[in-house]
């Protein structure tokens, strides 16, 4: 039998032609004829995704395109700026021609120049510029291997990048392990690589062993399940008479998670220097300028390097890198395994080889110290604090806290420890970490006693958990009025600094729960507030009252805050912001937030701004942005936000008239905020019936919902989110002969002065007010109010209203333009009941009605129905489509009930041109 140790398919410098994925191929081919593409590659270990990329890269210089390259490794993995650092190296010398600023945010990120490094934002746009202006004299292809070893920070810039990369001549290519990764830029492309067909798996061994008999070959296919680096490597370990037939196959062999074991022969095979010098390129050690931050030197080759790089090479196991002529691995999985094979003191022999080559100030040296060292040690552990310290600075708060929990464990006095497990927890709250790992550091910290001077950082650090934890939202706002209790007779702190962020817990726990005491307890406290603490407090407690003005009251608190204070005091700004409802009337503002990179900002500031996006219309964007959020929410453990990204869906959902869909969301939503007693959440879940209803004409329920959010007359104090259901109640109201209700409703927000608060609110006061009146000037004043659109569906519904009021005063021709106006607003929301609604008027108007062949009243597909239109479309069956996106058979089932009607088809057969048809007519601009 010939076997062939021809290595992976796909590497190489011309490399073989891939087998199959010939999807995988053209879509690549697309993104790389363009520019401006973002392209991520989802698959398992060994599923073939370096091969596409090695595949893309051999396309790209042959095109004459530039290539750069990141390779995530676990071991950077806790170094900002690591992976970011691989890409932009090459370029730095190219940084002069930035501007300066630009120049100066790089330079520092890299540790080039002295100094803190950028926020998340300036960083990403000065990466953006150095690309595109590099990308302007030869095109640019930029490629992210294994990034879901990549450092958070580097992350995060790559995330810029794909959203904004489409003005420029830049393509970026990723692959990772993470199923749940994204890229949601405007011109990306997420592709989940799967296993190879069955007929594909036979062409691959084929190409790779000719000779394999029969039954071994079936083996073979059968155990490698289609992944192609096991269809590879396994007849690689047979002996040449197993592979012939002469002897029997062995019982079991090595598939599934026993894939990384495929190579053990084969390092086994080599001298014990060249197994060293496999095991520290795999930890780190890569024989090239350290793709670090703050490194500008070259790890030195070790003595005899050169030999055992022939040796490496010829096993197969690595490569030379043909653009920096560096040793790399082949393929990432080989690294896994050299480190899963290798003796565990081998490693960390390793590791203190790999910190002797490195200067003592080095950022990497102390993670390799500590990952060689065993027992306590306190150089090693003072080395790691320094480490974490230096990171903290760099804004890399998780990181850090890793870094300091690794200080502790190594640490020799007790004392010492618990101080390393306190800042440990600190930063991982600040850097709102897994909540998993902040309960790690915390339980660390409870075991010795807590130092005085630290006592206050640790209980809140406590509270912080415990409110994201979510399992009782009193004790940690108890807590938090203990250290407020404690932190009375100190000076007052500047904005932004602990004192901020307690009020910012406190004001959002006590919203959340609508409890009185709680409320009681904030009363209490608000004495010591900052301005800017104090303006959430009055937007939040009573803003029909205590809220006027607050988009202008709000702009000369941001002007007072330095740069500084503003990144510290992000979330009580965004709090501020959404409870007096004026996110739209602040862009100024989410443009400069947005340049903080940390999770728990980058995930509260999705929240704002779904929210705004919902109220704005903006509903694909909101629904994105809520399925996201809630997945990214749960897999940290943070539950509050997962469930706040919810409530801001089931107004889409309400919206579009989704009952079965409304219905899931609030099997989810409401026995968890049931059981917390969260009201917040509870009375939204009221706004979403009343919505709904509404839009079915169901009155009485709408009217029903809506009262019990806030009763008729009434605004009450702490009861903050009464803009949710105010027009669906005045609305109801007068469908039902409840117009005294419905007038004393407008009356009280008048009284009030609710108009006063924002332009959302004026405007929502000017439409019930015009609808209690049925007054004609009344309707023409409110949908005449400047910016009245942005608010398409409370435009839409006036609209509605409007034109019935004409026809019902017999001016039917009057009333045609303003239900043509509702009808067409509603479509493009999807808002199918709405839609029909307007539809029943223009009919009693005497009014054309648009014809439904045209698409308008179709609602838009959700990104799951049209995910399983598509693979429907593709003749996979229910089971097939469940097994690929993840749900069951029956789901999907109910699924393509809702799919059909909205595309307007009754079979299978007809999706493919009726997707094609939605996709037309999303695409076409508007003539109108």
């Amino acid at each position: 039998m010939s076997v062939r140790e021809t290595g992976l398919p796909g590497d190489g410098d011309d490399g073989p032609e891939l087998v199959g994925r010939a999807a995988e191929r053209a879509a690549l081919s697309a993104a790389l004829s363009g520019a401006g593409n973002a392209v991520l590659l989802r698959g398992d270990p060994g599923i073939g995704k370096t091969s596409l990329l090695e595949w893309a890269v051999r396309r790209a210089r042959a095109a004459d395109t530039r290539v750069l390259r990141m390779v995530g490794a676990a071991a950077e993995s806790g170094l900002a700026y690591a992976a970011l650092h691989q890409v932009l190296w090459p370029l730095l010398d190219e940084s002069a021609g930035l501007p300066p600023a630009q120049q100066d945010a790089l330079e520092r990120a890299l540790g080039v120049r002295e100094g803190a490094p950028p926020d998340g934002f300036a960083l990403g746009d000065a990466a953006l510029g150095l690309l595109a202006r590099t990308a302007a004299r030869r095109p640019l292809l930029v490629v992210l291997d294994d990034l879901q070893w990549s450092d958070e920070t580097s992350a995060t810039v790559f995330a810029f990048l794909q959203r904004r990369i489409e003005r420029t001549a830049v393509v970026l290519l990723a692959a990772t392990r993470d199923e749940e990764a994204r890229f949601d830029g405007p011109t990306s492309t997420v592709i989940d690589v799967g296993c190879l067909s069955s007929d594909e798996a036979g062409v691959l061994v084929d190409s790779r062993c000719p000779d394999l008999e029969s039954g071994v070959r079936h083996r073979i296919l059968h155990e490698a399940g289609g992944n192609p680096l096991a269809l590879t490597e396994l007849p690689l370990q047979l002996d040449p008479d197993v592979g012939r037939g002469a002897l029997p196959l062995p019982d079991h062999l090595p598939v599934g998670t026993r894939l990384g074991r495929l190579f053990e022969e084969r390092i086994g095979r080599l001298s014990s220097p060249a197994r060293d010098r496999l095991l520290r390129l795999a930890l780190g050690e890569a024989g090239r300028r350290a793709d670090l931050p703050g490194a500008r030197v070259r790890v030195p080759h070790p003595p005899g390097d050169d030999g055992l790089r022939e040796e490496l090479t010829d096993s197969g196991l690595a490569v030379v890198d043909p653009a920096t002529s560096e040793l790399r691995f082949r393929h990432p999985l080989v690294a896994s395994c050299v480190v899963e094979l290798a003796p565990k003191a081998a490693v960390r022999k390793a590791h203190l080889r790999i910190a002797a080559l490195l200067p003592p100030n080095h950022p990497q040296r102390a993670l390799h110290l500590s990952a060689g060292t065993v027992d306590p040690d306190e150089g090693t552990a003072s080395c790691l604090e320094r480490a974490a310290e230096e990171m903290a600075q760099r804004r890399g708060e998780v990181e850090a806290a890793r870094l300091y929990g690794r200080a502790a464990a190594l640490s020799e006095s007790p004392s010492g420890a618990v101080r390393r497990w306190i800042m440990a927890a600190s930063l991982a709250t600040r850097g709102a970490a897994p909540l998993d790992f902040i309960r790690r550091l915390l339980d660390e910290a409870s075991r010795h006693p807590v130092p005085e001077d630290l006592a206050v950082l640790h209980q809140f650090s406590i509270a912080f958990f415990q409110l994201h934890e979510g399992s009782d939202y009193r004790a940690p706002a108890v807590v938090m009025s203990e250290i407020l209790d404690g932190l009375g007779a100190l000076p007052q702190e500047e904005p932004g600094g602990l004192r901020d962020s307690l009020f910012c817990l406190l004001i959002l726990t006590t919203v959340y729960t609508g409890d009185d005491a709680l409320w009681r307890n904030l009363d209490r406290h608000i004495s010591q507030a900052s301005p800017l603490a104090a303006l959430c407090y009055d937007v939040w407690k009573d803003p029909a009252r205590t809220a006027h003005g607050a988009a202008e009251r709000l702009r000369p608190v941001l002007a007072a805050l330095t740069p500084e204070q503003e990144a510290m005091s992000v979330w009580l700004i965004l709090w501020t912001a959404v409870g007096a409802d004026v996110i739209g009337e602040h862009p100024e503002l989410l443009g400069r937030l947005q340049r903080q990179h940390l999770w728990g900002t980058r995930s509260f500031l999705d929240l704002v701004t779904c929210r705004d996006d919902v109220i704005r219309g903006r509903w694909e964007s909101a629904l994105r942005t809520a399925g996201r959020g809630a997945r990214e929410s749960a897999a940290r453990g943070f539950d509050i936000h997962r469930m706040t990204y919810h409530l801001h869906a089931g107004f889409v959902l309400a919206g579009r008239g989704e009952a079965e869909a409304l219905d899931a969301l609030h099997e989810q939503l409401g026995p968890w905020a049931r059981e917390r007693g969260l009201r917040f959440l509870l009375d939204g879940m009221h706004a979403h019936r009343s919505l709904l209803a509404l839009g079915a004409g169901r009155y009485e329920d709408a009217y029903a919902h809506a009262a019990a959010v806030t009763p008729p007359g009434t605004l009450p104090a702490r009861a903050p989110w009464f803009l949710h259901s105010f027009l669906d109640l005045v609305e109801a109201a007068g469908h039902t002969g409840r117009g005294e209700q419905a007038r004393a409703h407008v009356d009280a927000a008048v009284a009030a002065g609710v108009s006063e608060i924002s332009g959302h609110h004026a405007f929502t006061v000017a439409a019930a007010s015009a609808l209690v009146a049925q007054d004609d000037a009344l309707f023409r004043a409110a949908l005449a109010r400047p910016g009245a659109e942005q608010w398409p569906l409370t435009h839409a519904r006036l609209h509605l209203a409007y034109g019935g009021h004409l026809r019902r005063r017999s001016r039917r021709k009057d009333a045609v333009l303003p239900l043509l106006e509702a009808r067409r607003v509603f479509a493009g929301l999807g808002a199918v009941q709405w839609v029909a609604a307007a539809d029943r008027e223009l009919s009693a108007a005497g009014g054309a009605v648009p014809a439904a062949g045209r698409g308008e009243t179709r609602p838009v597909l959700t990104a799951q129905e049209r995910r399983i239109a598509e693979l429907a479309a593709g003749g996979l069956t229910n089971r097939e489509i469940a097994n690929r996106v993840r749900v069951s058979p029956r789901t999907v089932g109910a699924h393509l009930y809702r799919i059909f009607p909205k595309l307007g088809v009754t079979s299978r057969a007809a999706l493919s041109e009726a997707l094609a048809d939605a996709g037309a007519r999303r695409s076409a601009p508007d003539t109108r």
